[in-house]
């Protein structure tokens, strides 16, 4: 019996929800509650392509040529926060590397790194939030930093492997010679470095709270390492690197000046 009573009891309380869950006040509008602390922003994850540029580069792309390939998948974590009807910034975490063969494809430099940036979006179509249109343009800047290690080595033509690591940084290797006797030149631990951000950023809205961006940007860092080649001795230009990558984004609430969405608040009857 008493089973009996506890089951009419939330047969009535999940009734009394449902009706209040329709209630609006006396001005016809739902009833807001706080807005959550996600409200306003946009996490995501991505995958795209690094490629270098710097003072080593050949002007061609090596897509399979034994163990070499230089579309090297590279990961992409990051959340915007919307600022105004124009602006939003975010924190973007990079993990990577990149690759190039030159000389003939007899010699070559790999860069690995992860990277934190600190990145701003100017619209340039007054559709920051894409909330006007399905696509916002983006002018995108920002600033961080990167910490790699990197090696340029020669090209066995005969196997197509590394035939030898003329150079490293972040390897571990220290007082290296050939067969010589020549010293080679290394930096055992692995570089921090400043790294810039300058591009374009193109915002496609899927669905209500799924969104997917398109990133082209030019990264260029304070060091003259990441190629790896420590043999050379010029320093400008300094090393960096072109991104291309699409990243899916997930939308939390709205940002910006709007109100927040309407959430209904539940009453009970027993109160």
């Amino acid at each position: 019996m008493k089973n009996r009573q506890i089951y009419y009891l939330l047969i009535l309380l999940s009734f009394s929800f449902a009706v209040k869950a329709g209630e609006i006040n006396n001005l016809g509008s739902p009833k807001l509650n706080n807005h959550s602390p996600l409200d306003g922003w946009r996490l995501g994850v991505g995958l795209g392509y690094a490629l270098y540029l710097g003072d080593q580069m050949d002007y061609a792309i090596t897509k399979h040529y034994g163990d070499f390939h230089e579309l090297r998948p590279n990961l992409t974590l990051g959340g915007f926060k919307q600022l105004n009807q124009d602006k939003e910034w975010g924190l973007v975490m990079k993990f990577g590397s990149f690759q190039t063969l030159k000389s003939s494809n007899t010699q070559g430099i790999q860069c690995n790194y992860q990277e934190i940036q600190s990145i701003w979006h100017r619209t340039l179509n007054d559709n920051i939030d894409l909330n006007q249109k399905r696509v916002t343009v983006n002018v995108q800047y920002g600033i961080g930093l990167t910490y790699f290690k990197s090696m340029y080595f020669s090209v066995n033509p005969n196997f197509l492997t590394i035939t030898e690591k003329l150079s490293t940084v972040g390897y571990g290797y220290e007082d290296r010679s050939d067969f010589k006797g020549k010293k080679f030149v290394d930096i055992p631990n692995k570089k921090l470095a400043v790294i810039g951000n300058l591009g374009l950023s193109l915002g496609f809205k899927l669905s209500r709270t799924v969104d997917l961006y398109w990133e082209n940007s030019i990264q260029v860092s304070s060091s003259s390492k990441m190629s790896g080649n420590l043999v050379k001795t010029a320093k400008i230009p300094p090393d960096g690197y072109f991104y291309s990558g699409i990243s899916v984004y997930l939308r939390f609430g709205v940002g910006g000046s709007r109100l927040g969405c309407p959430r209904l608040q539940y009453y009970s009857p027993f109160k």
